[in-house]
């Protein structure tokens, strides 16, 4: 039995790294995937012996880089749904793969418009690594484990049941459905947030040319007419003659803000914070967590329906419902079930779920129908999604309204004011 060196990820995306024991490097791989990793370099220490270190670490590096470029779900999806279709009219996977990767052609691009984006390239970058080490003997499952760039840890799961079932179509099926759920749910937040978002910046760019633009002109003629200027007239020019003199501080400012978030975000502790912020908003509390538990409930559905074991379907469903708040809270709920509790009552003892799911997960549970019933929960909670979005969008944007009403509302009448005292300032 040969001894395995790995570095490899959690599935909350932490780095880690060791050794185990293993027959071989599929046998590695298998023991890596129960304990929840997914590699990103797995070597025999034997053959790391006669090895040089500097490419298998450049090889890590560049991987662990993809990871944070991970393929859209769009482009993920159309790759499962094809693989499946190949797969299910008999076609070998070697083949499948080849004709996956093959890039489309001039005429084609020319007739359909079938350009190649950058994420089609990467996905087919990648798709050809998975190519080469099915080749060599690897299964699907371990080939595109060492990429988790292309699919998430809830579809590689799946796959891999699939794969050992006999049953490679209906995974592949199964893991484009669930790329394309997850995909109508990320474009409905999009779009439900586009409106408000486009109102925001035209509003502010309004702003900004009446400070930079009419309010100096205005402040020239009362310049020549003099006399003693109002409060919000002598505070309107003030802010108009720092914006004029002073845009590119202001620009800066901006960009080292947005640099400092972003620095923010990229941290554990940060991401952490901004998700218990949402959690804490009125009416975006709603929207996410009915979203956390419609990820949830369908990446458990699924694995559940693929064959994966509860524990490692609970495991991975807890980390695929978002938001990390959500996800700690939800995490309480693995070790009583890995106790032999059934799955409803630790949930419940969670107080994320409503007393209604909680009663379907409970008797889908008893009448072993458990897959479909949190099919439906994920349904359902997709429906709770757009309803919470509508209510929130229908307040937001009367909210906006009014306060860009406001902010127009106060420079007009501060460039106008003086006009109304023209008498005084004349005399």
């Amino acid at each position: 039995m040969a001894t395995f060196t790995y570095r490899a990820r959690k599935l909350d995306g932490t780095a880690v790294q060791g050794s185990l024991p293993a027959e071989n490097e599929r046998a590695a791989l298998t023991a890596l995937d129960r304990m929840g990793l997914f590699p990103l370099e797995l070597r025999s220490e034997d053959v790391a012996q006669q090895r040089p270190s500097a490419l298998p670490e450049a090889l890590g590096a560049l991987r662990a880089f993809a990871l944070r470029r991970r393929v859209g779900a769009e482009t993920a999806a159309r790759i499962a749904r094809q693989l499946a279709d190949l797969v299910r009219a008999g076609v070998p996977i070697l083949q499948a793969l080849d004709s996956v990767t093959e890039p489309p052609t001039e005429e084609a691009a020319v007739l359909w418009g079938a350009r190649e984006g950058r994420d089609d390239r990467r996905a087919r970058a990648v798709l050809r690594d998975v190519r080469r080490d099915v080749a060599q003997g690897a299964s699907l499952a371990d080939a595109i484990a060492r990429r988790p760039e292309l699919f998430p840890p809830a579809s590689i799961s799946v796959i891999r049941a699939g794969e050992e079932g006999g049953a490679l179509d209906g995974a592949l099926l199964r893991t484009a459905d669930f790329a394309e759920r997850e995909l109508a749910l990320e474009r409905r937040l999009k779009a439900a947030l586009a409106y408000p978002a486009v109102l925001s910046l035209l509003s502010l760019g309004a702003v900004v040319f009446l400070l930079t633009w009419v309010v100096p002109r205005f402040a020239a003629i009362y310049d020549d007419l003099g006399g003693a200027l109002p409060l919000p007239t002598r505070i309107l020019m003030a802010t108009g003659d720092v914006l004029a003199r002073w845009w590119w501080l202001g620009t800066l400012l901006l960009v080292a803000c947005g640099m400092a978030i972003a620095r923010a975000l990229a941290s554990e502790q940060g991401r952490r914070r901004r998700d218990e912020l949402l959690l804490r908003l009125p009416l975006v509390r709603a929207v996410v967590a009915q979203a956390s538990i419609a990820r949830f409930a369908r990446t458990l559905g699924t694995l559940l329906a693929s064959g994966v074991d509860i524990l490692r379907a609970l495991e991975i469903g807890v980390q695929a419902a978002g938001n990390r708040v959500f996800c700690e809270r939800l995490g309480e709920a693995v070790a009583p079930v890995r106790e032999g509790a059934p799955l409803a009552r630790p949930l419940a003892g969670t107080q994320l779920f409503p007393p209604q799911v909680v009663e379907m997960i409970s008797v889908g549970q008893e009448t072993g129908q458990l897959a479909e019933v949190l099919e439906q929960v994920g349904a359902r909670a997709d429906a709770e999604v757009d309803h919470a979005l509508k209510i929130f969008v229908t307040a937001l944007e009367p909210a906006l309204i009014v306060c860009v009403a406001g902010v127009v509302f106060f420079v007009v009448l501060a460039a106008l004011l003086p006009i109304f005292n023209l008498n005084t300032m004349i005399s």
